[in-house]
């Protein structure tokens, strides 16, 4: 597995260092701790031009190239404590630190397009983000902007569960499929429970079809047939995440997606939350669904949210 974390050195980064202890990740895994040094304000450079040359020269070079090592050096130092607590923390991963400079947000999403992580981590917030209400503008950036599955690690200090606990959404999407399969995938502690919501949502105007879990029908809209394809939707996915040894348990709500499993999220305790990017509603967004973005920025607790792989 190749992971790659965003690290500024905030409290919100370390916190997502911890958070991965309760991502229930394998034991072989390659991991970069990705630090940019903020150096978009270069100093002033003044463009001349030589009388014998079309050659731009700029006399600031040694300047800029100074500022930039200086930024770089102090953005290793702050990588390497990250790498020997990871080192520490999963004996078993490979683990490293790059270095860039630039703007957080532009290079994170760069190098995931670049490298190809299977998840990408970052904290709810950076050192930048004081006064934003639910995320950060480099998690916000990463969240829409990523090729791969993105983990947002928040912490929930109401949360004291003797058990880890997971809620991942279903609604028979691909993407809902996929979430679930990483879920199964993963390396749970004992005792560790898993709860199934499935969320009838009368405001949302469903067109297209279900072809995950073979389930080849439009979702039902009234409340009998919609009860019937809340039971189904959960059937394969219990069966499935059963085989891992976690307690499964599901639940149906009736209302607004999002809201629906921010609640359940709340009233159960989740340590985090799966879901797909995007369901089956009948605009899809390039990146990410509306019920996923809102779930990522409005939830108390660490949210995956995953992508399919190409």
């Amino acid at each position: 597995m190749k992971l790659l974390i965003g690290y500024d050195g905030s409290e919100y980064s370390n916190f997502a260092l911890e958070d991965l202890r309760r991502a229930g990740l394998p034991d072989a895994v390659e991991a970069v701790v990705l630090t940019v040094g903020e150096a978009w304000e270069l100093p002033l450079v003044v463009d001349s031009v030589a009388p014998d040359s079309e050659r731009f020269v700029h006399p600031n070079v040694a300047l800029i190239e100074d500022h930039l090592a200086e930024v770089s050096e102090k953005a290793r130092v702050l990588a390497e404590p990250a790498v020997e607590r990871l080192g520490a923390m999963f004996p078993g991963w490979n683990v490293r630190a790059e270095v860039r400079c630039g703007r957080p947000k532009v290079e994170l999403v760069t190098m995931a397009d670049e490298w190809s992580p299977d998840l990408l981590v970052v904290g709810s917030q950076g050192r930048s983000a004081i006064g934003r209400v639910f995320l950060g503008s480099v998690s916000h950036k990463v969240l829409h902007d990523s090729i791969c599955s993105v983990r947002i690690a928040k912490r929930n200090e109401s949360v004291e569960n003797e058990n880890l606990r997971i809620l991942i959404a279903v609604d028979g999407s691909p993407n809902s499929e996929a979430a679930v399969r990483t879920a199964a995938e993963r390396r749970w502690p004992s005792g560790t429970e898993i709860r199934l919501i499935a969320v009838n949502d009368p405001f949302a105007r469903l067109r297209t079809r279900y072809i995950s879990w073979n389930m080849a029908d439009d979702k039902p809209q009234d409340t009998a047939e919609a009860q019937d394809w809340l039971a189904q939707v959960a059937v394969q996915p219990s069966e499935l995440l059963s085989a891992t040894g976690c307690a499964v348990s599901n639940t149906q709500r009736l209302g607004d997606a999002a809201n629906m499993i921010l609640s359940e999220a709340f009233d159960w305790g989740a340590n985090s939350i799966f879901l797909g990017a995007r369901g089956l509603g009948p605009v899809k967004r390039f990146f990410i669904g509306s019920v996923s973005s809102t779930v990522a920025a409005k939830a108390a607790c660490s949210v995956e949210v995953i992508r399919q792989a190409e």
